[in-house]
């Protein structure tokens, strides 16, 4: 079973490929883009260490290799280029594949060993053979200093330093490695002590703390604080290779006796330990700024009251200074115990060992700094004296971290079974509210008391009300943007007008339109099979497009707009249209239809023809069309959910296909109609409008009725006739029959039954079981009453 972390990690994956993806064609159009370049990195680099925390070994190898190439990209020594791209988007597929695979199954197949191997190879290419070899012998640049004084030896216990001596007097080449990983590498995706354990030989290793461990109460247990230092006889080319994502936390140096031997004599009082001191670098601002404000705070009124504070201050803060920066040589260094001896008394020993150290040979530094450097006995202008924030107490500090802490996160993620399951829950509550008219009705016509009845009616109201919000809001939970769909086509066309040897550019617009879950994942199957319709018949090549008077480069457009209670998502081509003439040959060839009646179909008739199953214009099938199962499927996939795909082209300029969808599914209008003594539901969708045609305007075309309505002529059909129930429609007292007209493909039928029974909102539940084999029927919903209603499928009884 996937523990949550993995859970966790595959999600924050599948998000980071998504915009890794996003970034890549974005750099197509903007290769120059630095940021874009920076960003892009850092996210292949926080991939590859996550993955690295679950040792996927087959996905951090591909990331390892696509991390240098995109460093070699940042730092310019490549140039991005379209080959780059397709190579990284390929590594990126082969990695959401291995995410797919550890949700299904918890672990990797072995077989991907070699696809992993020969990306990680692809994508090393462009490095050439030069970088390749430094690449492969982990020449990175990681500080590697000659033997000399080593920070932190005098550490190593006397028997581990005996063996060490052994070893080099064999011969045996030993490296002293000192790594301080950053303080925010822990969201960086590093573990610095797994690091540290995955060199191999390791003889002796060392932790200590990089700075003086603060208060408990102000501990941050996610900054890392700590030094590791260990004796390996891995190769210096090892090493650098293993830590070569963070080359500037590494030093590398090779170990001697020399060094051994100075360390040991050290440690027996027998040399200067301030060998062990690091160097000050006084180009450093930072530093040259901290230096001149601890003499200017010497400096400055040595008679006031609380002298020997500040001094102690300056002392302990320059022995912190002089322990966390480079190597200091023996005549320029200072430990915590000299600077302490060096604050007794009025402080001048201690200034004049800082202007000595920093200010007889660095005014220069310090002045290039910005930082104004004042004779040695006078006192330093106010305007001179850096900005030192006040000591705070640690009261208001406590309290301060409380008032700056991040505001809690304003959203939730929620599994979808939970969403789902209030759905359910809010569709009872709608069978249970209906049921309350039915009571009230019997309240007065059963038991006679109206006062009861129009108390239940006004409770049915604020119930009602009630419902009416909660069904909006847990559906708006539902709601999604089609951003989730869109997003995939900027890839899916980028690839596929490649491999067509055309040039289209993609036009994404309203993509914060927001529909139900259901409906938003439904549609994008149908999107894929009419954009790649668009791209592989509708476009032209750009010699084509230039011979025709046109740009050399297409526009494809996808168009998502809320109208009432439908979502409309347009896709809008400016290429060669489709030809009716085409289409109508092509129709006769596949036994579609005959030649006559090919001959009387209109032109938008005749295109309508590519929904039809099995048709294609293509004479040969390929990886993109010529099967005759593309449009067939999308009108099936979106009349599905409800919905209807219209298609309009005009040969020469191009083609509009338009899906229009119903906002949800959870909750279905219907119009409940009677015929024959029963109730039955019509989706509101297919719905037009409502009459009642007198008898007298009921015609016969041959063995068909129609009748006009407002000038136009509408066939009309009896639902009993339908439903192969044996009673005739049923009049009304005037002579009129009520009348359903309803869509049928593109026109209008008008359906003849005994009596309209008013809309109402359903829980529509699908067939199952036995019942599953009547297609007439869409599914069934419970009323109020305790009936069942059954809704009727349109477009499988028209």
């Amino acid at each position: 079973m996937t523990s949550p972390l993995m859970v966790q990690f595959l999600a924050e994956s599948r998000e980071l490929l998504e915009t890794v993806s996003e970034q890549l064609m974005g750099l197509e159009r903007e290769p120059e883009n630095a940021e874009m370049l920076t960003a892009l990195f850092r996210m292949v680099h926080t991939l590859k260490g996550n993955s690295g925390l679950f040792e996927i070994r087959e996905m951090t190898r591909v990331l390892h290799a696509g991390e240098d190439l995109m460093d070699a990209i940042r730092i310019g020594q490549l140039p991005f280029t379209p080959a780059t791209a397709d190579t990284l988007l390929e590594a990126m597929d082969f990695v959401a594949l291995l995410c797919d695979e550890l949700e299904a199954h918890g672990e990797i197949s072995a077989t991907h060993a070699s696809t992993s191997a020969s990306l990680a190879t692809a994508l090393r290419a462009p490095l050439g053979r030069a970088t390749v070899a430094t690449a492969q012998a982990g020449a990175v640049p990681a500080t590697v200093e000659s033997t000399g004084s080593i920070r932190g030896m005098r550490r190593i216990p006397a028997d581990v330093r005996d063996d060490l001596l052994k070893r080099l007097a064999a011969g045996e080449m030993l490296q002293w490695v000192e790594y301080t990983p950053e303080a925010e590498c822990f969201f960086q995706g590093e573990d610095p002590l797994h690091q540290v354990r995955g060199i191999s030989d390791l003889i002796w290793c060392d932790v200590e703390a990089a700075t003086e461990w603060p208060a408990p109460e102000e501990l941050n247990a996610y900054h890392c604080n700590l030094i590791f230092r260990f004796v390996t006889t891995a190769s210096m080319e090892a090493i650098a290779e293993h830590f070569r994502y963070m080359p500037d936390c590494v030093t590398i140096k090779p170990l001697s006796d020399s060094g051994l031997t100075t360390a040991d004599a050290r440690q027996d009082g027998g040399g200067d330990t301030r060998g062990d001191i690091t160097r000050i670098r006084i180009d450093d601002p930072d530093l040259v700024a901290l230096i001149a404000g601890q003499r200017s705070m010497l400096r400055h009124n040595t008679a006031a009251l609380g002298l020997t504070g500040r001094i102690r201050a300056a002392a302990s803060t320059l022995a912190a200074c002089l322990h966390s920066v480079g190597d200091m040589s023996a005549d320029e260094s200072l430990d915590a115990a000299e600077a302490a001896s060096l604050a007794e008394g009025s402080g001048d020993a201690l200034v004049a060992w800082i202007e000595r150290t920093f200010l007889a040979e660095g005014s220069a530094a310090l002045e290039s700094n910005g930082i104004a450097v004042a004779d040695s006995g006078a006192h330093p202008r106010a305007s001179d004296q850096p900005h030192l924030a006040p000591r705070e107490s640690a009261e208001p500090k406590a309290a301060r971290k409380a008032e700056e802490a991040p505001p809690p996160q304003r959203s939730l993620k929620v599994d979808q079974a939970k969403i789902d399951r209030l759905m359910n829950l809010i569709g009872e509550i709608v069978v249970a509210k209906n049921a309350l008219p039915f009571l009230a009705t019997r309240a007065a016509t059963v038991y006679g008391s109206r006062e009861l009845s129009r108390e239940i009616k006004a409770q049915h109201a604020v119930i009602n009300r009630i419902t009416e919000e909660m069904q909006d809001t847990i559906m708006q939970v539902r709601m999604m943007p089609v951003s989730t769909v869109f997003q995939r086509f900027p890839r899916l066309v980028r690839d596929t007008s490649r491999a067509l040897g055309k040039d289209v550019h993609l036009v994404l617009e309203g993509e914060d339109t927001d529909a139900d879950k259901n409906i938003i994942e439904s549609i994008g199957d149908p999107l894929i099979h009419i954009v790649r319709n668009s791209l592989d018949h509708g476009f032209e090549t750009p010699a084509e497009r230039v011979a025709a008077g046109k740009a050399a480069t297409g526009t494809l457009t996808i168009r998502a707009r809320q109208e009432t209670d439908r979502v409309l998502i347009d896709i809008i081509d400016d290429g060669k249209g489709i030809d009716p003439a085409v289409v109508r040959r092509k129709a006769v060839e596949k036994g579609i239809l005959d030649q006559a009646g090919s001959d009387r179909l209109s032109d938008q008739a005749a295109v309508n023809l590519v929904f039809a199953a099995g048709f294609s214009t293509k004479d040969v099938v390929s990886d993109l069309s010529g099967r005759g199962v593309g449009m067939d499927v999308v009108r099936t996939a979106v009349e599905k959910v409800n919905g209807t795909v219209t298609l309009e082209s005009t040969l020469g300029s191009g083609t509009h296909v338009r899906l229009s969808l119903p906002l949800s599914l959870a909750v279905t209008n219907v119009m409940m109609v009677e015929s024959d003594g029963q109730r039955f539901g019509v989706p509101m969708a297919n719905v037009i409008e409502t009459v009642r045609v007198p008898r007298m305007n009921i015609r016969s075309i041959k063995t068909s009725m129609t009748t006009s309505l407002r000038g136009r002529v509408v066939p009309l059909q009896s639902m009993n006739t339908l439903l192969s129930l044996a009673s005739p429609p049923r009049p009304n007292d005037h002579d009129e029959y009520a009348t359903l007209v309803v869509r049928s493909g593109h026109e209008s039928l008008g359906l003849l039954v005994d009596e309209f029974c008013g809309t109402t909102d359903v829980i529509l539940k699908p067939m199952t079981g036995v019942l599953a084999g009547l297609t007439a029927f869409a599914g069934s919903a419970l009323m109020g009453d305790g009936s069942v209603l059954m809704v009727l499928d349109m477009k499988e009884i028209l």
